[in-house]
């Protein structure tokens, strides 16, 4: 159901916005990353974020695990791409890659910790649809 202006017409086209995530693996295991801000404080997720105006898919990965963990990353394929319809902000289309990265993570102020998991040991709370693209990861 869309809004719609009476008088003119005008449809109001709540567009889901793009946002990239990473599967950093590593030894069997994946980095999460936990949220120091809202939405979700304190809630574990896959590094990432909003696409920037004409930035592709890779480039904003890139972009965000650097400014974010602020290491360099190696994508080797993409895992999937999921609607995220649990995010307060909005309706979003998540493109999830997996690959590895250099150098040891370094937190920006986004962030209170990370932590690399197994697939057995995964945190309660995870945000977003991140949950299913690493169970997909690991299937």
């Amino acid at each position: 159901m869309r809004l719609k202006c009476r008088k003119c017409k005008f449809v109001f086209w709540n567009n889901p916005i793009p946002c990239v995530s990473f599967l950093l693996a590593k030894g069997g295991k994946i980095l999460l990353i936990q949220r120091a801000k809202g939405p979700l404080k304190g809630y574990w997720c896959l590094p990432g974020g909003f696409l920037e105006y004409e930035e592709s898919p890779k480039e904003g990965i890139k972009r965000e695990i650097e400014e974010e963990l602020r290491i360099k990353i190696l994508i080797k394929q993409l895992v999937g791409v999921y609607q995220i319809d649990n995010d307060p902000r909005g309706m979003h289309i998540d493109i999830v890659f997996v690959g590895k990265g250099t150098g040891k993570p370094k937190l920006n102020n986004e962030l209170s910790d990370y932590k690399y998991f197994t697939k057995n040991a995964l945190p309660k709370n995870i945000a977003f649809k991140h949950r299913q693209a690493i169970t997909d990861f690991f299937n």
